[in-house]
C-alpha cells in the first residue's frame, strides 16, 4: 500500500533533509574565544593602614650631612600573599638633582630646592636606597629591612635622614610626604 504522499515525495523530503544537514554543517564556523584576566598579589597592609610619622625635632643647619638626625622606623606589615620576593613602591616628589631616594620638602623660610629627606632600607643610612617611583611596576626589590613569618605577619624597617645638596640652607620648618606600598611577587 502506497502512502498518500507518494514515492517522489519521500525522495524530495530525504533530499531536503540531506541538503539542510549539509547547509548546517557548512554554516558552522570556528569561533575564537578570548579569555583574559589580571592576576595580582594583594599588597601588604603597612602600619595597619595608619599614617607613618617621622619627627626629626630641631635640626642644626651645620649638622645636615646625610648622617646626623637619622630616624629608623619599624612598622608592622600583614601580607595575605607572601611568596616570592618583596617589592616596595614609594610614591612622592623627588628632590630635583638629588639621588633617586630623596624626597622633596615643602618649607617655610628654608630653601626647599636643595633640602630633602633621604630614605633607605633597613636600620642604617648606608642601607640600600628606597628609590622613589614604580620601578618594575610594583616598585623596587627590598634587600634589607623586611621580615615576614609563615603566617604573613612581620615588619618593615626603613631609615629617614635630612639631606642637603650644595650649600645655602636657611632656617625654617619643613615637611615631606610619600605613599608606601609593599607587595610580594
Amino acid at each position: 500500500m502506497m502512502n498518500r504522499y507518494g514515492k517522489n515525495t519521500v525522495f524530495i523530503l530525504t533530499g531536503l533533509l540531506l541538503v539542510s544537514v549539509f547547509l548546517a554543517k557548512s554554516a558552522m564556523a570556528d569561533v575564537t574565544i578570548n579569555i583574559s584576566a589580571d592576576i595580582y598579589a594583594d599588597p601588604c597592609r603597612v602600619n595597619n593602614d595608619a599614617l607613618i610619622s617621622v619627627d626629626f625635632g630641631d635640626i642644626q643647619i651645620r649638622k645636615v650631612d646625610g648622617q646626623s638626625y637619622a630616624r629608623t622606623v619599624t612598622v608592622p606589615v600583614q601580607c595575605t600573599y607572601y611568596t616570592g620576593a618583596p617589592y616596595v613602591k614609594i610614591t612622592g616628589t623627588p628632590l630635583a638633582g638629588a639621588p633617586g631616594n630623596v624626597l622633596a620638602t615643602n618649607g617655610t623660610g628654608l630653601s626647599s630646592t636643595n633640602f630633602g629627606v633621604a630614605l633607605t632600607q633597613g636600620d642604617s643610612v648606608s642601607g640600600a636606597p628606597l628609590t622613589l617611583g614604580a620601578g618594575s611596576g610594583n616598585g623596587y626589590p627590598v634587600t634589607d629591612g623586611v621580615t615576614v613569618d609563615g603566617t604573613g605577619n612581620g615588619q618593615f624597617t626603613f631609615t629617614a635622614v635630612p639631606f642637603m645638596q650644595g650649600t645655602g640652607l636657611s632656617e625654617g620648618a619643613f615637611s615631606a610626604s610619600a605613599n608606601m606600598v609593599l607587595v610580594y611577587q
